[in-house]
């Protein structure tokens, strides 16, 4: 039994009928290099089984106590059903790329049963119309709640199912699983007495850094206030607007060597500032053509591991985060990006001066069932308001870069990856940037009333990356 960090709780405190806080990935699979060259479900069934030892959540599920008066735990769950969680489905026709994303949308639109370990993947089979793609391919698509996996442990978890070549089995477990007791009341109420005290010592402990990091963030906000508190939030745009429950997903790809070349060309910026880069580029032309480009930049929130030297295999949330412009009021890409690298450069290092402990340390300052009770009082009102929510951001863009090596699913290998993650009222638009040695893609989570024609913002996109590149080559040139 473990109990869920105060930062882990806030994702079950924030999550809305509107809003399920999903993370997680779509793969494309080649079964031509598996044993027999084919996959069967039963194969599928026996590989996870055989691989849930490697990430403890994934036979965990959350408890609360009867009076609310603590956080959550994570406990085995006695009725694990392995069946329950992988799904085997198919691709309705046409079968082709445009219906595989309409399927992904619609899967990770549904809520997670918060009942069962907070997982759930998809076996999808009829892929003979994607582009590109082998007639006996497969998709698998992995989601798990935000709650009980950041974007580090979802990644590990991801990875963990994976293989280095086709033939690789992992170390087996030490001992047999054996499910862990559910807690009495009283049990748990007599821990939670003493948890709080410890949490209370830890409080006090943590109270210099917090005084430090309050200061460092007043200081880093100073400019900001001394323009007005109107240049502290991000500016209005549709991305801002109420969301609904009809997930919107799809994602761009960019060969590697494409993107490497053009990062030499530009003298080797940081990967994530280029990125932006493209990312602010297709922002600002999908605005523009729309009439809707504000004359400020558009900001992101790009998440941070602070997890240190912890193992991602425990799962829990250990975030920080930077918020940065993403240059949408400039339009020389090259200048768009001088200006990100910049801004990037004071949002990590205000972070680091606020320090990776001082969201959990703040939050977990507040006692359990108040700070539970006025998260969710706040978005009910939010939720019951027709009114659109101002934010700190007008986007998230997360980069979670895959593991080097080769990759393989019951001896399949990925042909394809890219990620998806969570829309929350304020912020209506969740950039995953990933991928695998081969390539990069950029993925974009949204809602349909906030992004209509998602598939015009993925050209704009396309179209941000190839203006870059005409801008360094001729820089070269010159």
């Amino acid at each position: 039994m473990r109990r869920i960090s105060a930062s882990d709780a806030v994702f079950l405190d924030m999550e809305t009928p509107n809003a399920p806080l999903i993370i997680g990935g779509l793969f494309v699979l080649d079964p031509s290099t598996a044993p027999g060259n084919f996959v069967r479900h039963r194969d599928i069934l026996d590989y996870v089984e055989s691989r849930l030892h490697l990430m403890a959540n994934l036979r965990r599920k959350l408890v609360y106590h009867p009076l609310g008066l603590d956080e959550p735990r994570l406990i085995d769950d006695p009725d694990f059903d392995l069946e329950f969680h992988v799904r085997h489905i198919a691709l309705p026709k046409p079968r082709d790329w445009r219906q595989l994303k309409i399927m992904t949308s619609r899967l990770i639109s549904r809520p997670m049963d918060m009942h069962r370990p907070l997982w759930e993947m998809y076996i999808i089979e009829g892929l003979e119309e994607l582009e590109g793609v082998p007639e006996n391919a497969f998709a698998m698509l992995f989601k798990m709640h935000h709650a009980t996996f950041d974007g580090k442990a979802g990644g590990a978890a991801l990875w963990a199912f994976m293989q280095d070549t086709p033939e690789f089995e992992p170390v087996p477990p030490e001992k047999r699983w054996v499910p862990d007791r559910k807690p009495d009341a009283l049990g748990w109420t007599v821990n939670s007495l003493q948890e709080g005290a410890k949490q209370w010592l830890a409080n006090l402990k943590a109270m210099p850094g917090l005084g430090k990091g309050m200061w460092a963030s007043a200081k880093g906000s100073a400019g900001d206030l001394r323009e007005g508190w109107r240049e502290m939030l991000a500016p209005k745009t549709r991305f801002q607007n109420k969301i609904t429950t009809h997930r919107v997903w799809d994602f761009v790809r960019f060969e590697m060597s494409d993107v490497q070349k053009l990062r030499a060309s530009l003298g080797k910026p940081k990967m994530n500032d280029l990125l932006l880069t493209v990312v602010g580029g297709g922002l600002r032309k999908y605005l523009a053509k729309h009439g809707e480009l504000p004359e400020r930049s558009l900001l992101t929130m790009c998440p941070i591991s602070v997890r240190g030297a912890g193992d991602a295999a425990e799962g829990g949330n250990f975030v920080s985060g930077m918020r940065a412009t993403l240059g949408t009021d400039i339009a020389d890409p090259l200048e768009r990006l001088k200006a990100i690298a910049e801004s990037s450069k004071k949002g990590k290092a205000q972070a680091e001066a606020i320090g990776g402990d001082f969201l959990g340390n703040m939050l977990a300052m507040t006692p359990y069932p108040l700070r539970s009770r006025m998260m969710r009082g706040m978005l009910g009102m939010a939720e019951r308001s027709n009114a659109s929510l101002p934010g700190f951001a007008n986007t998230t863009v997360t980069n979670a870069p895959n593991p080097p090596g080769g990759h393989y699913f019951t001896g399949a290998k990925v042909l394809c990856y890219a990620g998806f993650g969570p829309v929350v009222e304020g912020s209506g638009l969740f950039h995953t940037i990933t991928g695998m040695d081969f390539e990069v893609t950029i993925s974009v989570t949204s809602c349909r009333e906030v992004l209509p024609d998602i598939g015009f913002y993925i050209e704009c996109l396309r179209d941000s990356f190839a203006e870059l590149q005409e801008a360094a080559k001729a820089k070269v040139a010159a």
